[in-house]
């Protein structure tokens, strides 16, 4: 029986096989008491795969642990524009001589330029003298651990195959380097562009006048608000080959861009992508137009969840604790203890996940006081939007909660390249 991550199955006896959906554990005695919200920590909505792989003798003759991986991690597809290239219709950049020998990662070297492989031995077995041809082939491998410090040297053969054996259930790493394509890819041409700011959106600790981010410049009774810590933004944010310039935080100098319909000029040039680095005072879904070309955007809430699975609403109240006899609250004139029980209501908060992306966040915002708020996250997001052909201007929306911090022009490639090594293409 497989499944995707539920908590697992058996066999009571020859006819039947069963599946564990959902796991709501009972209230033990003692201090298991305190923990009430366990009798429904399962409720909610679920959703899962299961399925059914009938093999002959014992599943690791039959392998039926990829059945089970297909299921867990499947093969995302996607579709490429036609185009040119030295491999042909098919191309791997990796091919392994030993099926019990799984890949768990393929990663950059955290350092130098290096391309760091992780691999587990799966069946319990010593799998000698596996063989990883790389397609574009090896100049040099060394063997790492899971922190990518040097273990020792690794075996490269004259084909340019990575050789090596595992013992039983043994993960190896490697780092390694390997042969380039002759085709180097430039980064996209970007550009930033000029904005008047007129609003500070971030401020230091203690310092609540510097600015604020939830405040209305249409409403200046309204009171101060929450902010940017100002010392976690940095001076420029790279996302996807490009970046975003910000202007200093803090000191209430402005640093962002209220969205109030105002059409901002874009610097000339080849440009066929813009690039809005933004975040609102709640979701709010708008219009941008750039040209004569209108694009519909929902800018994101700067703080709060960006995503969160199905939640319990709960009611609490505080019922009094009987003390023992002769522990200190069962002395004469101990004050009274308490102790907060937790009623489900019988309520879910349905799931959901916001899709625009992260480019910047921190683990914490200002108060409206000025106090450190922690594990109050906030975010900076980044809406890539096409730009047409000889389009000169960026139309905003009229919507004060709107506030944008940066926003960049590039000129990227709408084709891909043919296909370079395996080096190349994580290196782009």
């Amino acid at each position: 029986m497989l499944s995707d991550c539920k908590y697992g199955s058996d066999k009571p006896d020859d006819n039947t096989l069963r599946l564990t959906l959902i796991y709501t554990p009972g209230l033990g005695g003692g201090n298991g008491n305190s923990y009430s919200d366990q009798l429904t920590q399962d409720w909610g909505h679920h959703e899962f795969i299961y399925g059914l792989a009938g093999h002959a003798g014992d599943w690791r003759k039959e392998q039926t642990d990829w059945q089970a991986l297909r299921l867990n991690q499947p093969l995302i597809a996607f579709r490429a524009s036609p185009h040119p290239g030295p491999h042909g219709r098919m191309f791997s950049f990796l091919k392994i001589d030993n099926s019990r020998i799984r890949v768990l990662a393929l990663k950059k070297a955290e350092q130098g330029d290096e391309v760091i492989i992780r691999l587990v031995e799966m069946e319990g077995k010593l799998q000698k003298n596996v063989h990883l041809d790389f397609g574009a082939g090896l100049h040099s491998a060394r063997e790492v651990n899971a922190q990518e410090m040097p273990v020792g040297v690794a075996k490269v053969d004259e084909n340019g195959h990575l050789v090596a054996s595992f013992a039983p259930y043994q993960p190896r790493t490697f780092a390694l380097k390997i042969v380039s394509g002759n085709r180097r890819y430039a980064p996209p041409g970007f550009q930033t562009v000029k904005l008047d700011y007129d609003v500070s959106v971030a401020t230091h600790e203690g310092k609540p006048a510097e600015g604020c981010f939830d405040c209305l410049l249409s409403d200046p009774t309204a009171p101060q608000g929450k902010a940017l810590p100002a010392e976690m933004l940095p001076a420029s944010i790279d996302y996807s080959n490009i970046r975003f310039n910000l202007a200093p935080a803090g000191s209430g100098k402005p640093n962002a861009v209220t969205a109030h319909g105002q059409t901002i000029t874009l610097p000339e040039g080849n440009f066929n992508r813009l690039y809005v680095l933004a975040a609102a005072a709640g979701d709010q879904t708008e219009t941008f137009r750039v040209g004569n070309q209108q694009t519909e955007l929902t800018i994101q809430d700067w703080t709060g969840y960006i995503g969160q699975w199905d939640n319990r609403s709960w009611n609490t109240r505080l019922e009094p604790v009987k003390s023992r006899p002769g522990s200190p609250g069962a002395m004469p004139g101990a004050p009274p203890r308490f102790r907060t029980v937790m009623e489900f209501t019988g309520k879910i908060t349905p799931g959901f996940i916001k899709r625009a992306d992260v480019a910047w966040f921190a683990s914490h915002l200002h108060s409206p006081d000025g106090t450190f708020d922690p594990y109050a996250y906030s975010y900076l997001f980044a809406y890539p939007i096409d730009l047409p052909q000889h389009a000169k201007t960026l139309t905003l929306p009229n919507n004060p909660r709107i506030r944008i911090l940066a926003i960049t022009v590039a000129e990227e490639s709408r084709c891909p390249e043919p296909a370079g090594a395996l080096y190349d293409t994580l290196e782009k």
